[in-house]
């Protein structure tokens, strides 16, 4: 598995939350992300961090050119979801596997985006419950693995042969988030 695998990963790109050890060049943050911000009037950019300061002492973040309120560039129910989401979509077609990890597939444009692969591409849905097509539209290919997520993704993780490039990864994350602390 891990012969076919590794290069799909490396290929294509991650769709959803920023991850570590991630190029930006291969992330589409369908909903945006909280890493910055941008004023509601006048568009000026903002780290996210200056924002997140601001809220969690009960502030409302504010531009200091216009005044304006700064939102982080988060996309809430209704708003249109970023261009470098619909620009991707094409990547789909093109995948030779898709994993799936920890969703509803409930909410468009997410709920169908398992279907944009070609019939013949495996699917892995790692997952609390089963949901979607897995559900009710299961592929031959199809592979789900139901239960604790973390345990599961380790599991994976074990089966590919990947275990100690995970565990330099996280040490090297830890490291980063305690020289933040200081």
């Amino acid at each position: 598995m891990a012969r076919w695998v590794r290069p799909a990963l490396c290929a294509l790109r991650l769709w959803g939350p920023a991850v570590a050890g991630i190029p930006a060049s291969k992330l589409v943050e369908a909903h945006g992300s909280f890493a910055s911000a941008t004023c509601t009037v006048c568009r000026r950019p903002f780290p996210g961090k200056d924002v997140w300061a601001e809220v969690m002492v009960d502030r409302i973040p504010r531009c200091p050119v216009c005044t304006g309120i700064v939102k982080p560039d988060i996309v809430f129910f209704g708003e249109t979801l970023p261009q470098r989401f619909l620009l991707h979509v094409v990547d789909f077609p093109m995948a030779d596997v898709l994993l799936i990890l920890g969703t509803s597939l409930e909410v468009e444009p997410f709920a169908s985006l398992s279907e944009a692969v070609r019939s013949s591409v495996p699917r892995l849905l790692i997952n609390r419950d089963l949901v979607g097509p897995f559900a009710w539209r299961p592929r031959s290919r199809d592979v789900v693995q139901l239960g604790d997520m973390v345990h599961s993704v380790e599991r994976l993780v074990e089966l590919l042969g990947w275990t100690e490039e995970l565990q330099d990864l996280m040490r090297q994350e830890a490291e980063k988030l305690n020289g933040r602390d200081r």
